[in-house]
């Protein structure tokens, strides 16, 4: 995406006034935060957003400056497709990424999967009266070996192990 205009103003947080950044991007605003762009009107970057009640929010992490631009933006109209339709350049992805499963070790989606997992754990020893009778430890540990067990399911370990075992025997 070529960023067509850069604007900051100043708001109040708690530490007192300081510059929030937005950036102009395919005619819709996003939000970039406290920390000033490295890049100027002009410049080619791809980046996920987050949308939420506040509007669109660059995920800096995301972030990928392709050119750093030379201060002017180009407004040179994109141009359309036979069929009308806005061109997308090949192999781009806008918004928030894909959803991945089976979701990889380091995954950050994987941390969500692992609280619900322990969660549930929790609450389905909670009333094994024969469980209540053991040391904390015990507990514990039988808890995260549950826990285990719930985010190999959710997170599609065992159907990975599986089709690995299936390709290994032929």
């Amino acid at each position: 995406m070529i960023v067509e205009q850069i604007s900051n103003k100043t708001v109040t947080t708690k530490f007192g006034p300081k510059p929030a950044y937005s950036i102009k991007c395919d005619g819709n605003w996003y939000s970039y935060g406290f920390k000033k762009p490295a890049f100027a009107e002009g410049a080619e970057v791809e980046f996920t957003f987050t949308e939420n009640t506040y509007g669109k929010n660059v995920d800096l992490a995301s972030l990928r400056v392709i050119s750093s631009g030379s201060g002017k933006a180009s407004m040179a109209p994109p141009s359309a497709s036979s069929d009308g339709a806005a061109p997308t350049p090949a192999g781009r992805s806008y918004g928030p990424p894909a959803k991945v499963f089976p979701i990889p070790a380091l995954h950050g989606d994987r941390a969500i999967v692992r609280q619900n997992s322990l969660t549930n754990a929790v609450n389905l020893l909670k009333e094994d009266k024969e469980m209540a009778k053991s040391s904390p430890e015990a507990r514990a540990e039988a808890i995260i070996n549950i826990a285990r067990m719930f985010e190999a399911y959710s997170c599609g370990d065992l159907d990975v192990a599986m089709a690995k075992e299936m390709v290994f025997k032929e």
